[in-house]
């Protein structure tokens, strides 16, 4: 430490004795600024000590800041100075909380608590310390004549200590008798404060004690709850009610432990609900909430009567006769109970002051969401035995209890959502109103049963929508919003189906908005609700459903959209969308009705965008929907279009408003109504402004301005004159040049193409000829020419050339010397650029068959000369352009040709050969009867393993490209010599089996299909690997027909997961992953039995490791790792598509057995978990801890000083995929109750340089 810092403290402490309270802060403030700004900071003992007497001394201090200031200094300190210290201010503040003085009392109970938060959990100190310090705690609360507030202190310090240093109970057998006798006795105390503290202590003990000790626990709680008799009846119910808490407090902290006692335990709980007290029975229904949530396969055997007792519960009310809901208003307490002595008190809000039977009630709804969120699999039974029951409680008196039961019915909703496949309240926007027709009619088989839970729930419609058109008129904002919400997931739900009703439920709309204030509170959000909800009926209901109901309904839209809260003028403007959308389907007649609701809704639209306050966000929403209305209904809105179209175009001139208007601009053109002079004019406008933005700095612009183009040209290209048509391909003639932009390319050249489609001049053509062309051959040349922009590319050549043949010839001199040019750069390049010409060659002559000839001689020629020169590059090119000039030509009549390739089979160079192959393929697309019978004879005959590889290329080739009319009648031949050849070693050649296998499969299934299957038992692991690897290329197809017969036998194929042979296992795991993302229908029902063969693969097999030396090391290499990686990336997958048919115990054991693998399967566990909070919040609650431990390891490895930058880099990413997990996870309700996983959090959140927080911060980005 240097002189100067040493000088500045001491300076500090003899400030901090200054006469002046301001002077005594102010230096304490400055010490800890001191302290925490040099990190490297070490002070000599002498001082050292005086800082820590002079800092435990001000905490005696008369003024309550400098106090408060001296705990903040005791925490820095723990973290600078040395054990001995340590020790000290533990023991001094002991000494303080023994002190008579509360205040005295209650600083040093702070000061303790901010010293065992400071203390690292695994550090020697905190070990030394917390050893000294919980024997004194317990010697204080078992002292007889200890007073109230220092049991209260004394008692939630070893709460603390108990969880933040586990280790300090863990490690003692002795404390922990010592504990278990002296907080058993509290349980017992007079003061509910005393209880609470020592319930919390008992919790955190029971997560780290012996077995002995928590049966101790256990036996505790037993024998209170068995006894009948007490010193009274009000003690004894107080003392049950304290070990129910208990039980609930120990199935948060440990709940394994637990739930291998709820055998014993939770019918004595759900006995002690027949007490005649209130408070019991919400200790009692907390406590069974706590079970379901924490213990979900422990608990099972209790559910039923669980469920059972908070129905009962749920109908408690001996103070209320009658059940009319004229009281709806009332309001409540909400404050849970186990609070200090305010518990014992009752709100005096209430008008009958004895009664708490509501607490029951709320507790009792509670219980009931919670079986919900954590029994999936019982969601039919709960949509007959709870749905009932919680809708007649809608009219609960009680507002609290009230809004707990809409919200549990609101819980039901959304789990049968997502358990039957159905969209969200957020999804629901991106699907268009046919779609979303087409999924109903899709489930109307499903929901005939009677039993379905979807069937259950319209049994109860009446009843449900007289209720919330009651609910509706409530005098609370909260009961209104919640009733509009839970409207929302009903509609969904039931996927419209409120049609007898909407009348009802619409009506009341106008008294319940009116009056209300929308600045503050669920007010703020009710407008929005219920604009939500009116969008949904509109968007699953038929227009006569609510047609008669929109003389209301417009009123309240249009005041919204006059508003000034963004969020409900963008929720009004999805409104009308949907409105338009529903009245006005694609090419429907116009009728009176949806003008008169559709006219004063689009004015309502113009004026709004006309004013100066509204922001980006409401022009862009506004814009889009002006399109809607004008695409759809600009018939019906004859008088308004002239404005529209203005807004339009005022749009496009806008900066901020461009890509808004671009994409209505396009939805406009495309309409069938879309005709007149009037859109003639407005087109030819609209043309002029979208041309320039072509080539703007903006990819979304740019790819919107296009399609919008496209749009303009199909419907109006014919109507463009000439120089119009040039102005559009000189624009787009730099973006498809040597510098271009192939994210834009294939826009470009579809646009074009429209261009050249409508063109009949000479100049455009001529500009078409100089200017594109030229500048197309550049980017020809370039090696990201792969995939649709080359599909683009060829699409393009096709059209140009089908336009004017005459330009064939030219075109492919020009192609061809584009190749020559090409040469100068690298042989990667090069190589490409060939391809990419050949493929564009054999475009042009698809449309000037003509030209065919010439180019086969010019390759034939070329082929023959270089062969005596052995330039691979040119044999690699004419045999390609053969190749592509051969697919739409007939070449198999040329016998010297096809003698000319075969005979490039026995080439030196690989890439000729395969280029060979590909061209037989290529040339046997046109003639198959002729070319197929050898390309088999080469397969079946040759005993040369390549020259059958090459065969089996060409074949490929030819199944792959070849139309299937001609090719049907040779399957035959093809099938059995592909079987035969299966059995073959090579791994390569087995895989363009499997393909071709599959693509046979395909055009015949009921022929080919059960052969595959039987092949799956052959004693062959190569022919079983070939028959697996044909079935994950079958489900890449969509094809019915193809999968109403594979799926009777898909689990036989999928359960070769339990092959000997890794190889076929991998084939099995990876066809898997296909079904599960491709057709997870087929497999939804099976998993069942798959899901355990798949997590046997995520298991580590020792038998898979081999040593492997490397120079002078030894490596050992696990043939096993990357099985693994596929079956948790499987387990991914299947997340998505199959939540609902995973049983998440099994799951969660093999995701926790991933966390301590290799870095990549960690990884996978990490996005796993990010997932799974999304979709299964609630139940994550029991795993936190178990999860926290190999993540706390991981999170511990540091690279070591001689690691290189890629594995600084690879360790700097897993930590931030690590703190997405945990972001995520820090979402799960019981998140704070997990004592390893808070400690989890704390850790990450002190890494250095704030990388959690930045973490945070980018996910937060990300989601919005």
């Amino acid at each position: 430490m240097s002189s100067r810092s040493s000088q500045g403290i001491a300076a500090l402490l003899d400030k901090s004795k200054s006469n002046d309270a301001d002077f005594r802060y102010m230096a304490l403030s400055d010490l800890i600024t001191e302290l925490k700004r040099d990190v490297f900071l070490q002070m000599d003992s002498t001082l050292e000590s005086k800082t820590v007497t002079t800092t435990l001394d001000l905490m005696k201090d008369k003024n309550a800041e400098v106090k408060n200031m001296a705990v903040r200094c005791l925490g820095v300190l723990t973290s600078r100075v040395k054990p001995a210290q340590i020790q000290i201010i533990v023991d001094r503040l002991v000494e303080y909380i023994s002190a008579k003085e509360e205040e005295q009392r209650d600083i040093a109970a702070l000061g303790l608590k901010t010293v065992l938060a400071e203390l690292p959990a695994d550090s020697e100190t905190a070990g030394i310390a917390g050893s000294k310090l919980a024997p004194k705690l317990l010697h204080q609360i078992a002292e007889p004549s200890a007073s109230q507030e220092l049991l209260i202190d004394s008692t939630e310090l070893l709460g603390d200590l108990f969880t933040r240093l586990p280790s300090i109970a863990a490690s003692d057998a002795t404390l922990q008798q010592r504990a278990l006798q002296v907080l058993v006795t509290r349980l017992s105390h007079d003061r509910a404060a005393v209880r609470k503290r020592a319930v919390t202590a008992l919790s955190a003990l029971g997560a780290h004690s012996k077995s002995e000790v928590f049966t101790g626990i256990a036996t505790a709680i037993i024998t209170v709850l068995d006894t009948t008799q007490g010193p009274s009846k009000a003690q004894l119910t107080e003392s049950q009610k304290t070990m129910v808490q208990l039980v609930g407090s120990l199935a948060k902290t440990c709940p394994k432990r637990i739930g291998r006692r709820l055998p014993e335990l939770m019918p004595r709980v759900i006995a002690a609900t027949q007490v005649d007290d209130d408070e019991l029975r919400e200790a009692c229904l907390q406590c069974m909430e706590a079970v379901l949530q924490q213990c979900p396969s422990e608990s099972t055997p209790f559910v039923r009567g669980i469920i059972d007792e908070a129905l009962k519960l749920l109908q408690h009310d001996p103070n209320y006769a009658g059940f009319d809901g004229d009281d709806g208003d009332m309001e409540v307490d909400e404050d849970e109970t186990f609070d200090d002595d305010d518990d014992e008190v009752l709100d005096e809000d209430y008008s009958d002051d004895d009664d708490l039977s509501w607490k029951a009630r709320r507790a009792s709804a509670k219980v009931l969401a919670a079986a919900i969120m954590t029994r999936p699999e019982q969601l039919t039974d709960f949509a007959s035995s709870i749905a009932p029951v919680l809708v007649v409680r809608f009219a609960e008196r009680e507002e609290g209890v009230r809004l707990e039961i809409l919200q549990t019915f609101k819980t039901l909703l959304r789990q049968l959502q997502l358990y039957d496949g159905t969209a969200q309240a957020t999804e629901v926007l991106v699907q268009s109103p046919g779609a979303l027709k087409r999924k109903r009619d899709a489930m109307e088989t499903d929901e005939s049963h009677a039993l379905h839970p979807r069937s259950q729930l319209r049994k109860l419609e009446p009843a449900i929508a007289k209720a919330m058109s009651k609910e509706i008129n409530s005098k609370s904002v909260s009961t209104r919003f919640a009733c509009y919400a839970l409207l929302r997931e009903l509609v969904l739900v039931l996927q419209g189906g409120l049609d007898a009703h909407l009348s009802s439920l619409i009506e009341p709309t106008e008294k319940a908005l009116k009056g209300t204030d929308y600045t503050a509170g669920s007010a703020a959000n009710l407008r929005g609700e219920v604009l939500g909800f009116f969008r949904l009926v509109f968007q699953w209901h038929e227009s006569r459903a609510f047609e008669a109901s929109l003389p209301r309904v417009v009123p309240v839209v249009i005041s919204a959209i006059d508003d000034k809260i963004q969020r409900d003028v963008v929720e009004a403007f999805a409104v009308v969308r949907q409105l338009v959308a529903v009245l006005r389907p694609d090419g429907s007649a116009p009728s009176g009705s949806s003008g008169k609701a559709l006219e004063p809704l689009a004015n309502a639209v113009l004026a709004r965008l006309s004013r100066a306050d509204s922001d980006q966000e409401i022009r862009d929403r506004g814009i889009e929907t002006i399109g809607d209305l004008v695409a759809r209904a600009g018939d019906d809105l004859a008088d308004l279009r002239t404005a529209a179209f203005t807004q339009l175009l005022q749009g496009l001139q806008n900066e901020l408003t461009r890509y808004s208007s671009v994409k209505a601009v396009g939805q406009v053109a495309s309409s069938p109504g879309a005709t007149g002079t009037q859109v003639e004019s407005f087109v030819s406008a609209a043309i002029n402004e979208v041309v320039p933005l072509l080539r703007k700095p903006n990819l979304a612009l740019n790819l919107a301005a296009f399609d919008t183009l496209a749009a303009l040209l199909r419907k109006f290209g014919d109507k463009l004159d000439g120089p119009r048509k040039q102005e559009i391909v000189r624009e787009v003639t730099p973006i498809v040049g040597e510098s271009a932009d192939f994210n834009l390319l294939p826009v470009a050249l579809a646009v074009v193409s429209l261009v050249v489609a409508h063109s009949n001049d000479s100049a455009t053509q001529g500009v078409v000829d100089s200017e594109l062309i030229p500048a197309l051959l550049h980017s020809v040349r370039s090696p990201l020419m792969q995939g649709a922009p080359l599909e683009a590319v060829t699409s393009f050549l096709g059209t140009y050339t089908r336009a004017n043949s005459q330009v064939a010839a030219s075109t492919i001199q020009a192609l061809l010397a584009a190749r020559t040019t090409s040469k100068k750069a690298d042989v990667a390049q090069h190589q490409t650029t060939t391809t990419t010409i050949a493929r564009c060659v054999g475009a042009v002559t698809r449309y000037a068959p003509d030209q065919a000839s010439a180019v086969v001689q010019s390759a034939r020629s070329a082929l023959s000369s270089d062969l005596s020169s052995s330039r691979e590059s040119e044999l690699c090119f004419s045999l390609r352009l053969i190749g592509e000039v051969g697919r739409s030509k007939d070449l198999s009549g040329d016998a010297s040709l096809l003698e000319l390739i075969t005979s490039l089979y026995v080439h030196q160079s690989d890439d000729v050969k395969a280029a060979a192959a590909l061209a037989i393929g290529s040339l046997a697309v046109a003639n198959p009867e002729t070319l197929l019978p050898s390309i088999l004879q080469q397969i079946s005959a040759t005993s040369d393993s390549k020259r059958q590889l090459l065969a089996l290329q060409s074949l490929r080739e030819l199944i792959t490209h070849a139309d299937q009319g001609p090719l049907a009648g040779s399957l035959g031949r093809v099938w059995t010599p592909l079987l035969e050849q299966s059995q073959s070693a090579d791994e390569a050649t087995r895989n363009i089996i499997s393909e071709c296998l599959a693509r046979l499969t395909l055009t015949d299934p009921r022929a080919y299909l059960p052969q595959l299957h039987t092949r799956i038992h052959d004693p062959n692991p190569g022919v079983r690997a070939s028959s697996i690897a044909a079935i994950r290329y079958t489900l890449l197809e969509a094809s019915a027909t193809f999968d109403e017969q594979l799926a009777s036998t898909l689990v036989d194929f999928l359960g070769l997961m339990q092959d000997e042979s890794l190889e076929v296992r991998r084939h099995a795991v990876f066809a898997l992953n296909s079904a599960a993302h491709n057709k997870p229908s087929l497999i939804s029902d099976q998993l069942v039995v798959l899901l355990p063969l798949l997590y046997k693969e995520t298991l580590p097999r020792p038998e898979l490791l081999r040593k492997v030396t490397m120079g002078p090391f030894i490596v050992t290499h696990d043939d096993g790792l990357d099985l693994r990686k596929t079956a948790y990336e499987t387990m991914l997958t299947l997340l998505d598509t199959s939540f609902t048919r995973i049983s998440l115990p099994e799951y969660m054991d093999r995701v926790i057995a991933g966390l301590s693998d290799e870095d990549g399967i960690k990884v996978l566990c990490y996005l796993i978990l990010i997932r799974l909070s999304d979709v299964a919040r609630l139940q994550l609650s029991p795993y936190l801890d178990a999860i926290a431990t190999p993540i706390t390891s991981t999170l511990k490895l540091k690279p070591k000083d001689a690691a290189s930058k890629q594995d600084i880099e690879r360790a700097g990413e897993m930590q931030r995929s690590i703190f997405r997990a945990l972001i995520a996870l820090e979402k799960v309700p019981a998140a704070s109750h997990a004592a390893k996983f808070a400690a989890l959090i704390k850790e990450a959140r002190a890494v250095p340089h704030g990388a959690y927080e930045a973490a945070a911060s980018a996910s937060r980005k990300t989601t919005a």
